[in-house]
């Protein structure tokens, strides 16, 4: 299926704006700091790999080739490190300020509830939701600052819950309240926060946990008969940074095809 990019954005549209993007080195994050780039934003792109942030750094380069504003750099970051994340944004708000935040890095693994185990539990919440939470938090008096845009990436509809995805599903909805909470609080500040949540998404991650067999027959279930395209993602993760047709803060999109609307379970990675 063809579908349109949202209206208004074009090279330039994001010039002389700073970025931090989690889980850059692959799959939705590197396709969000290319788009970005490309837009004219200065990218910190983040991810617990060098090699993949390198290789996003150089698709970057070629991306913009030719442009006067825009580039992608790279630091490499457990988000789960606390102390390590709280200074990755203090060195990066310091060295041009904050204007965005896109919080994509997270992950889990496929099981029924009842074969995860507490240590399984524990650190796919860690990871989608508290260290998220904790990023975010640090990264408010810089985006306050710049009156910035805090973008999450989630899962289609995560709070109806998703089958072989409880612990996931779990932190993400739970994140989920919390941005709309936060819209309400740091309201004053500026600050506007939004979900993004895809349905599924043809990443490597993804097809290496499921067969071409099962992927197919999510997509047969879609009301749209599709995928989300990585470009589809970050067109409106660019679009909400640069408040092309605002949307009130705390709104989730459903880039899902209807998945969410009919209960049709997807999965990103």
């Amino acid at each position: 299926m063809n579908r349109p990019r949202p209206l208004g954005l074009v090279p330039g549209s994001l010039s002389g704006k700073r970025a931090l993007v989690t889980g850059a080195g692959t799959g939705i994050g590197r396709g969000i700091a290319i788009r970005l780039a490309e837009l004219g934003t200065d990218v910190v792109g983040v991810g617990r790999r060098v090699e993949p942030l390198i290789e996003t750094g150089c698709l970057a380069a070629a991306a913009t080739a030719g442009t006067t504003t825009g580039g992608f750099s790279w630091r490499a970051l457990d988000l789960r490190d606390r102390d390590a994340a709280t200074a990755a944004v203090a060195e990066v708000a310091g060295a041009g300020g904050l204007d965005l935040l896109v919080n994509n890095a997270g992950g889990q693994f496929i099981a029924p509830a009842t074969e995860i185990s507490d240590r399984g539990m524990a650190a796919v919440l860690d990871l989608n939701l508290t260290a998220v939470a904790n990023l975010t938090r640090a990264a408010r008096p810089s985006l306050a600052e710049s009156g910035g845009t805090v973008v999450t990436i989630s899962l289609s509809s995560p709070e109806r819950g998703i089958t072989g995805l409880a612990h996931s599903a779990t932190a993400r909805a739970a994140f989920l309240a919390l941005t709309r909470r936060l819209a309400g609080e740091w309201r004053e500040g500026g600050i506007r926060l939004y979900g993004v949540a895809p349905g599924t998404v043809f990443t490597d991650g993804v097809r290496g946990e499921m067969s071409a067999e099962a992927l197919q027959e999510t997509l047969r279930n879609t009301p749209l008969r599709t995928d989300t395209a990585t470009w589809e993602i970050a067109e409106w993760v660019a679009a909400l940074a640069a408040g092309v047709g605002p949307l009130p803060s705390g709104t989730v999109l459903q880039l899902d095809g209807g998945a969410g609307i009919h209960g049709v379970e997807g999965l990103t990675g």
